[in-house]
């Protein structure tokens, strides 16, 4: 069983150990002050690295841009929806076309989808990455202490918005009993540092091997590195904004 105290300390190890933490708080205050676009690419750059970069010098902005927009009808659906609370049946409409729309863009895919979507609904959407998903050899897992203590499933999630509809009713299920308040962090988002923390850097750990140099290479790279990467860019997203109005946007700025 995860307890609050468990809960609380992988919390305080994820402040300590990831250094990317910073950017997500400035997305985070990008987005609050307006500024939406630019908070989802400073994201999807940090957060979203390993895929967003073979993406970036295609990237359509304008597009990503109306994309985004087309999509606030369904975010606001959700607002005021909660991990703890919510009835994700309810909600399978709206969660399933924001995700399938934001996982069929390529630089973002199933990884940096529920990354944007956590960043503009911060209490309902829990982000998730390879390691999360189970998607690596199920005898890595199996040297987890969390696996070992018995409160974590080997489990592995897929790429439709039904896994990840199911992965949010797992995670709602899963630290039900927990109890976590802070100001200026959301239970979802606490959740995500206690799944890092516990499963994504103890197995990137794992995979450093030393080289007869004496050097750390990593040895396993990321699911969206190792899948090809589909030909989703600009028609993409003019499917998925038919009838929206394609102007003209400035570049982006960080407003920090």
């Amino acid at each position: 069983m995860i307890t609050d105290e468990m809960f609380r300390d992988a919390v305080l190890r994820y402040k300590a150990e990831e250094s990317r933490g910073s950017f997500y708080d400035i997305a985070a205050n990008l987005l609050d002050r307006g500024f939406t676009k630019e908070a989802y690419l400073l994201l999807l750059a940090t957060w979203n690295f390993a895929s967003f970069r073979y993406a970036v010098t295609s990237f359509d902005l304008v597009a990503f841009d109306a994309t985004v927009k087309s999509l606030e009808v369904n975010f606001q659906h959700l607002d005021g929806k909660d991990i703890r609370t919510a009835d994700f049946d309810s909600l399978r409409e709206d969660i399933s076309a924001i995700y399938n729309t934001l996982s069929q863009i390529k630089g973002i895919q199933y990884t940096g989808a529920p990354k944007m979507m956590h960043l503009r609904n911060r209490d309902l959407f829990v982000m998730w990455d390879a390691y999360i998903r189970g998607l690596k050899p199920r005898k890595s897992y199996e040297k987890l202490d969390i696996v070992k203590r018995g409160d974590w499933d080997i489990k592995r999630y897929g790429d439709s918005a039904e896994d990840y509809l199911e992965f949010l009713r797992d995670m709602q299920n899963r630290f039900a009993s927990v109890s976590f308040r802070k100001n200026g962090k959301s239970f979802a988002k606490a959740i995500d540092e206690f799944n890092y923390v516990s499963i994504t850097l103890q197995m990137q750990r794992a995979e450093k091997t030393v080289s007869p140099g004496g050097t750390e290479t990593a040895t396993t790279a990321s699911a969206d590195d190792q899948q090809s990467v589909r030909t989703v860019n600009t028609e993409t997203f003019r499917k998925a904004t038919t009838g929206s109005y394609y102007g003209q946007i400035s570049e982006p700025r960080i407003v920090i």
